[in-house]
């Protein structure tokens, strides 16, 4: 973790660009040529294994992306967080550590119901149709994960109501009425001191509508003292720190409990005390971490699942979903006496020529156009180079192409075909330094070889 750290927080800088460094401080010659073989992608074998020396070895490292939630196609806001995630995997990878690398896709809610109805589908076919387009996107982007998780997976329904009972045990869970400004989109009550204009939703602009409901709640006032004290003990559980910031922000002005349940809406998993009630989208999805952990096919179990390398190392997510990770999901896990995740990493926004993209302003970047148009070893590079990691970044197509051909085809193409040249000149070695001899321009060239083998293929990080 201290050196994954290290990495997650290098000051000014973009993700291709902490990793390189720390790559090449860290890794010993021989570790280079095994872990820079070219990797089918997409799905890769599963990395828990079940045998009974597993309990034996070192601690996977586990990374997540958010489980996307399946109202519409991948956008490139979910391909980016999926590629800084597929980046730092593969980093973990060259320090040999046993990476499980989860992904997936969110897919019970009003929001599913709704979107399913539109395209003339029922809603399990509508999760199927999109859950697949991310799938295909995920092996256009050469995103190596290890787990891919759907909520409407029966290992995930059952790990999902076992730690409903467990929370319901610990006296957490109580049923009221409850009225409010809710919001479709974000699926959530707000309250009123957060909202925009006209109870605008500060996060879609859109109004929130008035509902009142009979809901079961979890206590989150409970535990607002905890996480205070998991923050001061950890700072670096949520990172960078202005996003550590916003979630100390959040607590101090006090922790109201929240609803996980809704009787409006029936796709969604059946509140196992309650069955006329769903479970809310959130409570639900937060636990597809844990189901992930889980082989196909296999009887779901909520301990099963933790023993096989929970807790996650990191979660990785976009800053628009930091209050669910970084104060509803660890209050949910202490309450279920779950260990919370080592780090919390919120990235910031991507928009377009200095825009925030959207539908409504016909700006929208689609990444299967890009992978399409520019490969997707050039979308890799430009997102994990240009984009300041933790914070905002933007897109303009001229910056894209000038990026690519200055640096990847040029600067780095061009030391790839040096080093293809120098691995067949190779005439002594001492030590940990390796000399040799190239005929570029008559002159002999001594470097560090072990700092350029990549083992004439450009699939260090990108």
């Amino acid at each position: 973790m201290a050196a994954g750290r290290a990495f997650l927080g290098a000051p000014c800088s973009s993700l291709a660009t902490g990793a390189r460094r720390l790559a090449f401080a860290s890794l010993p010659p021989r570790a280079l040529a095994p872990a820079l073989r070219r990797r089918v992608p997409g799905r890769r074998v599963a990395s828990v294994s079940s045998s009974p020396d597993a309990a034996s070895a070192p601690e996977p490292y586990v990374l997540t992306t958010p489980l996307y939630y399946v109202n519409a196609p991948p956008h490139m806001g979910s391909a980016y967080t999926t590629i800084a995630a597929d980046a730092i995997a593969r980093f973990q990878r060259l320090l040999e550590k046993k990476v499980i690398f989860i992904t997936g896709t969110d897919e019970h809610g009003e929001k599913i119901a709704t979107s399913a109805e539109a395209s003339g589908r029922n809603p399990k076919e509508h999760c199927d149709v999109i859950s697949s387009s991310y799938k295909m996107l995920w092996a256009d982007l050469d995103i190596e994960y290890d787990k891919f998780i759907r909520t409407t997976d029966h290992k995930h329904e059952g790990v999902v109501n076992e730690f409903y009972s467990r929370v319901l045990s610990s006296g957490d869970i109580y049923r009221a009425d409850y009225e409010g400004l809710y919001c479709v989109n974000c699926e959530e009550y707000k309250d009123e001191k957060e909202l925009a204009e006209n109870n605008s939703c500060p996060v879609h602009l859109k109004p929130c509508v008035a509902r009142k409901e009979d809901n079961y709640f979890f206590a989150l006032s409970k535990y607002q003292h905890k996480l205070e004290e998991l923050l001061a003990r950890n700072p670096d559980f949520v990172r960078p720190s202005h996003r550590l910031n916003e979630v100390q922000g959040w607590i101090k002005s006090g922790l109201r409990d929240f609803s996980i349940s809704r009787a409006s809406v029936d796709w969604g998993i059946p509140v196992p005390n309650d069955t006329k009630q769903t479970i809310y989208v959130w409570f639900d999805a937060l636990l597809g971490y844990i189901s992930a952990l889980l082989d196909d096919g296999e009887q779901a179990s909520l301990q099963q699942a933790i023993d096989r390398g929970w807790p996650a190392s990191l979660h990785l997510i976009g800053k628009d979903i930091l209050r669910f990770h970084a104060v509803y999901w660890p209050a949910m896990l202490m309450s279920a006496g779950i260990s919370v995740p080592d780090a919390v990493f919120g990235h910031g926004f991507l928009t377009k020529d200095g825009m925030k993209m959207g539908k409504s302003l016909g700006n929208t970047l689609e990444p299967k156009d890009l992978v399409e148009r520019f490969g997707a070893d050039a979308v890799r590079y430009f997102f994990l180079r240009e984009v300041e990691f933790g914070n905002d970044g933007d897109y303009s197509e001229e910056r894209f192409i000038n990026i690519v051909n200055a640096h990847l085809a040029n600067t780095i193409g061009i030391l790839l075909k040096y080093i293809c040249f120098c691995n067949m000149y190779i005439l002594f070695m001492r030590a940990k330094t390796y000399y040799a001899f190239c005929l570029l321009s008559s002159h002999s060239v001594h470097f560090n070889y072990a700092s350029f083998c990549v083992n004439n293929d450009i699939v260090l990080l990108i």
